[in-house]
């Protein structure tokens, strides 16, 4: 749902066999080019919708079609006091029946923190 620091933020969907998946948000790489849904004027420290500075809100819904398949992910970041918010959708990712049935049987999502020197991955400028 949230690989993110104070200059990065991406939201993935991969199911086991597929390490990249697909992913949004903004940020990343070094012999890549990451996700880039907004942008380091709308996310970081001292942007206009989400200064990274202050505590920020990470809302995440997984919305179902009639027969109960996942259609999405929906990430939204807001912060109190900002006019504006920034939102990812990841839709028809190929995996998207394996992580909804992995849903119904009560997966739980599971936050980890961690550091590296070498952050490029997430927070590169990109090639």
């Amino acid at each position: 749902i949230m690989e993110a620091n104070q200059h990065a933020f991406h939201s993935s969907l991969h199911i086991s066999g597929d390490h990249a998946g697909t992913s949004g948000g903004y940020g990343g790489g070094w012999n890549w080019n990451g996700p880039r849904s907004f942008t380091s004027e709308q996310f970081g420290p001292g942007s206009r919708c989400v200064d990274t500075d202050k505590p920020f809100t990470v809302a995440a819904e997984f919305p179902t079609d009639a027969q109960g398949n996942l259609s999405a992910m929906h990430v939204a970041l807001s912060q109190p006091g900002s006019h504006c918010n920034v939102s990812i959708k990841i839709e028809d990712y190929a995996g998207n029946a394996q992580i909804a049935e992995s849903l119904r049987r009560g997966m739980t999502p599971v936050l980890s923190y961690w550091r590296s020197k070498d952050m490029l991955w997430l927070d590169g400028e990109g090639k």
